[in-house]
């Protein structure tokens, strides 16, 4: 029986990531904190692909590399990157997590490459599947691995077999319909295998990444999207739709999402 091992933050590193999202150290290792965890962190992190579609900047998975991007720069990133780090904040809290691989089902009817991550955690006989990194709709909460329905924060969630060894993640619409979000494998991989997928994404030339500015981040009440140069903000029931000049586009990246990035160099990257 083979163990997967993953790196684990140390206690500075831990405090300092919980105040990243809001949160206080030390966290028990309980499910109401796992909730707490995720719905914080899709809260205060957001889902960005600056780095690839406007510095061009190569991305790194390695540990340190993530905790300096995520904590100490106060970045955001894609899947790789933030459930690579919640991963391990996870781990080094005493839960027992996994990363898992998943495939996109939102709007497709055909299998996907393998082109996401998430966790699984196990806790008190019960597995969750958890998902900060998702660039779109994703649960707010740590939905276990059931097809009854789990409602929380408003949005609710089921998981069933596909029947062909995979697991598929649905969410209710309004309309009580039941749509595909993503399908995963509750298989443990390790932090290294998600690298070759990454670079084979990236190096797609129409891989979404490279091409489309991309910032996504939940809010207590809705939900802040930016592509390209229009920003949709949702707020209940409420929806803006905002278009931006480039010159415009490095305040809105620092005052609507909260990202540290240098505005001159931002500026430089839009050709302003």
């Amino acid at each position: 029986m083979y163990t997967v091992e993953y790196d684990r933050l140390s206690e500075e590193q831990t405090k300092k990531y919980l105040e990243r999202i809001g949160l206080s150290y030390p966290a028990a290792p309980t499910l109401e904190t796992l909730h707490t965890l995720i719905w914080s962190h899709q809260c205060r992190v957001p889902f960005e692909d600056i780095d690839t579609s406007l510095l061009a900047c190569p991305v790194s998975l390695s540990s340190q590399d993530l905790y300096r991007k995520i904590v100490e720069e106060r970045h955001g990133g894609f899947c790789f990157e933030l459930n690579g780090l919640f991963l391990l904040l996870l781990k080094s809290l005493g839960f027992e997590a996994y990363a898992c691989m998943c495939r996109v089902a939102a709007g497709f009817t055909t299998l996907r490459a393998l082109t996401h991550r998430a966790s699984i955690v196990r806790l008190d006989g019960r597995e969750y599947l958890c998902d900060v990194g998702l660039g779109g709709p994703m649960a707010p909460f740590a939905v276990e691995l059931s097809s009854e329905p789990q409602t929380r924060k408003g949005e609710t969630y089921r998981i069933t077999d596909t029947g062909d060894g995979w697991k598929l993640l649905l969410r209710r619409e309004a309309d009580g319909t039941d749509s595909p979000v993503i399908i995963f494998a509750t298989v443990p991989f390790l932090s290294e295998d998600f690298t070759p997928l990454m670079d084979a994404l990236l190096a797609r030339p129409d891989n979404l990444f490279s091409n489309h500015l991309v910032i996504n981040l939940r809010t207590p009440d809705g939900y802040k999207n930016f592509r390209d140069d229009t920003l949709i903000w949702r707020t209940g029931q409420e929806r803006k739709e905002i278009r931006y000049a480039p010159e415009d586009i490095p305040d809105m990246i620092q005052n609507v999402f909260g990202l540290n990035y240098s505005k001159e160099l931002l500026a430089q990257n839009l050709h302003l």
